[in-house]
Parts: structure tokens; sequence; C-alpha cells
């Protein structure tokens, strides 16, 4: 039964499509809308939402900025100005810090001066709860979560619990209901029929590693730093080793130069011991915090 609604969801798709070729018709519908050429950006566009929703993979973040921008540019077109800031933030939502070429729109393009009004859009929002699907979960703009944004453009994915792709949306602020989520039922038998190059790890539950990768970045962080110390710390003492021992017959300040060297030498090399010993105790540390908030 899983597998025959996966593929009734799918049933309206000529074939399904990779990143690469919703890039292609993001391209295409872009180079549309620099040339005025609104009736080849229409048939593009067109093209674009096709493929999103028959991706056959989950969207690079490149491809989902593309995609919101897009239809940034067809709101702006159809002279539906309130919906341009919305795809606006979806863009900088799912790609921070993400650079529109002036090729496209040039300096005081009037799409330009809805920036600021986007980044509005990216704060407080209290979103709608997504449906639970029996098996897998759903991603908005790339990233797992429990509900989706309600005051921007959003593109949602929901994946089956092996991490494949089962249905691509692009949900507007405005929209009401998810009449475009798949139905799944736990199967492991049709599980097994939709794999994909994600591999077979099911993603953990929302929030599961966000409280523990810090910990754990840390702790792997201080542990290589222990490492470095230790090294450098066993390449002092060899050095300390390898010095020669003076002559019986050497003066009395060769002799005070010379022990000066070696206190200096000693005390490098133990502040590096103590250095490689703090550093391996708190790597410990942030790792016992990441075990027990398991």
């Amino acid at each position: 039964m899983f597998l025959l609604l996966a593929t009734h969801a799918l049933a309206e798709c000529p074939r399904m499509f990779d990143t690469g070729d919703i890039l292609e018709a993001a391209n295409s519908a872009e180079s549309a809308f620099a040339k005025a050429d609104r009736a080849g950006f229409k048939d593009s566009t067109a093209a674009l939402e096709l493929r999103t929703s028959c991706a056959a993979e989950v969207l690079s973040v490149n491809a989902q900025a593309r995609i919101h921008r897009v239809e940034a540019l067809g709101a702006f077109l159809d002279q539906r100005l309130d919906r341009v800031p919305l795809a606006l933030a979806g863009v900088f939502a799912t790609e921070p810090g993400h650079q529109i070429p002036t090729a496209l729109l040039p300096d005081g393009h009037p799409i330009r001066g809805q920036v600021t009004a986007a980044m509005l859009y990216l704060h407080d929002d209290l979103g709608a709860e997504l449906p639970k699907p029996g098996s897998g979960w759903i991603e908005a703009d790339g990233t797992h979560v429990l509900r989706a944004p309600s005051l921007r453009a959003a593109i949602l994915q929901q994946l089956d619990g092996q991490g494949a792709v089962l249905a691509t949306h692009y949900r507007w602020p405005d929209e009401v209901g998810f009449d475009w989520v798949v139905p799944v039922a736990e199967s492991s038998v049709a599980t097994a029929n939709l794999s994909d190059a994600r591999g077979t790890a099911e993603r953990p539950p929302s929030g599961e590693w966000g409280h523990r990768a810090p910990w754990l970045v840390l702790s792997g962080a201080s542990l290589i730093t222990s490492g470095v110390l230790y090294a450098l710390a066993a390449e002092g003492r060899a050095d300390f080793d390898a010095q020669l021992a003076l002559d019986g017959d050497v003066g009395d300040e060769e002799r005070a130069n010379y022990r000066a060297k070696l206190e200096g030498m000693a005390t490098g090399t133990n502040g590096l011991s103590y250095g490689c010993y703090v550093a391996a105790g708190a790597g410990v540390a942030f790792g016992v915090v990441a075990a027990v908030t398991w």
C-alpha cells in the first residue's frame, strides 16, 4: 500500500528530475526575465515548478534559493507585489548571504528594494504545525523541522524512513492544509523499495542532534588540541635530551647561560604538557556531557 501511495503521488510526473535539471530550468527562467521575454519566462517557470514537484532527490541549498528567486521574479511580473518579499525571504532563509547578480536585477530595481522587507519575515515566525507521516519526516528549505514557516514562502520535502523523496511542494504562507503530503504507512517491505543516494540511515528526530552538536564539536576540538600539544611537548623533550653536556672547563657566564637555556626549554615543555592534560580533560568532559544528554 505504501509503495502504491508513493507511486500515485508522482503519477503526474513525466519523469523524476535531479538538482541539475532544476537549476537548468531556473537558469532558463532568469535568462528570459533578463531579456524581458515574458512568454519564455512563463514557459521556463512552468518547467521549473514541474521539475521541483517531481524532484528525485533532496534539493541542494543553492537549488532551493534559486527556486525562491524565480518565484520572486514571477510574483513581480504578475503584479503580486505582496508575494515578492515572501519569496525573497525564502531565498535568504535557505541561503544566508545569497547574492542576487546585478545582471539579473540591476541596482535600483524594485525587487531589490524589497530585500529589507523580506528580512523582516525571517523573525518571530511561529510557523504552522506539519503533519506527522507514519514514517520519515518533512524538511522545510532543507531543514528537518516540526513546523513550516507561516510568514514566508517555503520549499517542503517529504522523505521516507530511508531518506528517499516522496513529495516536494512550494508553499506560500496563505496556503491552507497539506494535501500534497503522501500518507505513509509503516512498511518494511515498501521502505526497502524506496531508496536513494542518501543511504539507509534514518534521520534523527528534530532537535536530537542539535543540542548535542556543540558538545561533540568542543570534545573533538579539545582532543585534537591535546594531541597537538602532546606532539609539541614530546618534540621539546627530545630537544632537551639532545642538548650536549658542558665541558668542565667552561666559564661561569657560559654555564649560567646554558642553565638558563635548559630551564627555558623545560618550562616551555612543561607548559605544553600541562596544556595537553587540560585539553584532554576538557575533551573527555565535553564528551561525557554529550553522552549524558544522549
